[in-house]
């Protein structure tokens, strides 16, 4: 028996495998579509290297796990037991005196065992990949922008600048430059008509031509051919602190700290974050647990679909996958309700596809 059970796990793991690569490749290039879309607003397409999207992509994909293992565990399991029909392997099994109920088993087993790894990931991996991925837009990659580099057509904030250029030459020259320079009574302003970087002394200068100099005390603003600027250096934005980068542990005290605030206050953005956070806390519980719960409907129908073919476990399973997103979907309320009843609500879809896999297993060998 223990080589039977070795014998389908191990057949699980391939498909398993191929539907993880499709999957992250469209859920993974969704994700890093988004970044880039912001990215792009702040720093020009040349400025970012193939390793940076790379290093999103690796960073996003385990905040996308609580998706991924379930689905691509469904099809792995649709998929080897609709082998094993095909090549009469279960009708073997059945002939020798192995029932399906015995058959499912493993199945199950590594449903539970995929469940606890999927917790852990989510867990621990998802907040280092939030910080990183965090880390990496919004200071790594800003910090190498230098002023001859940021987009034209937008105003821009770099260091204690403001500033503005209008276009690009191709031979580098900018054009209709404006920078706005704060200082404690008003702002200098200045606007050139051309500009370009300029090395002396082996620092980098912004070299301002045919410009006027308006200083926060604007009876004395002068007019100039030429003029040098030691461009400031670019500056980090801050990172968000957001739900997703905290473990459950940090997610719990954070829901403690807003239910006591919530409760002495009543505002409204107050709720709001709590929820997030409740919200976030179901998520971390429900999705790892999803893996167990489609094992558990899973294995019996894939036991009984004999010799229908690939394309029945991939509608079966895609089914699966539906009913219980729409199941979710269904609980999820709009309402600030209490930990213990989120939490609860979260785990309605995963009870259901148990309870209706449990009997489908009771029933797998009857005729």
């Amino acid at each position: 028996m223990r080589l039977i059970d070795r014998y389908i796990t191990v057949k699980i793991w391939p498909p398993a495998l191929l539907a993880v690569l499709v999957i992250s490749f469209v859920v993974v290039g969704g994700a890093v579509r988004s970044e880039m879309r912001d990215l792009l607003e702040r720093i020009p397409l040349t400025q970012i290297a193939v390793l940076d999207i790379a290093q999103i992509a690796f960073y996003a994909l385990p905040t996308l796990v609580g998706y991924i293992f379930p689905i691509t565990f469904l099809m792995g399991i649709m998929f080897v037991f609709s082998r094993l029909a095909q090549c009469n392997e279960l009708t073997a099994m059945k002939a020798a005196g192995i029932p399906l109920k015995r058959i499912v088993l493993p199945v199950v087993a590594l449903g539970a065992v995929s469940s606890g790894l999927a917790f852990v990931v989510a867990d621990q991996c998802q907040p280092w990949a939030y910080w990183r991925l965090m880390r990496l837009i919004t200071e790594e990659m800003p910090l190498r922008m230098s002023v001859e580099q940021l987009p034209t057509g937008v105003m821009h904030e770099v260091g204690d600048w403001r500033i503005y250029l209008g276009r690009r030459e191709p031979d580098g020259i900018l054009r209709d430059i404006v920078i706005l320079q704060p200082e404690e009574e008003g702002a200098n302003a200045f606007y050139a008509d051309s500009a370009r970087i300029t090395v002396a002394d082996g620092r980098k200068h912004l070299e301002l031509r045919q410009g006027l100099f308006i200083p926060s005390d604007p009876r004395r603003h002068f007019m100039f051919e030429s003029l040098l600027k030691a461009p400031p250096t670019p500056t980090a934005s801050k990172i968000p602190a957001r739900s997703e980068g905290m473990t459950i542990t940090e997610l719990y005290a954070e829901e403690k700290r807003l239910a006591k605030r919530f409760e002495e206050t009543s505002a409204l953005p107050v709720g709001v974050e709590l929820r997030d956070v409740r919200v976030e806390i179901k998520n971390r519980l429900a999705f790892p647990f999803m893996c167990l719960a489609v094992s558990i409907i899973g294995a019996p129908i894939g036991a009984r679909s004999r010799k229908a073919g690939h394309s029945f476990a991939f509608t079966i399973g895609l089914a699966i996958i539906v009913a219980y997103f729409v199941l979710r979907k269904l609980v999820e309320l709009p309402l600030l309700l209490p930990l213990s009843v989120t939490a609860a609500l979260g785990q309605i879809p995963n009870l259901l596809l148990c309870v209706l896999g449990m009997a489908l297993i009771w029933r797998v060998d009857r005729v």
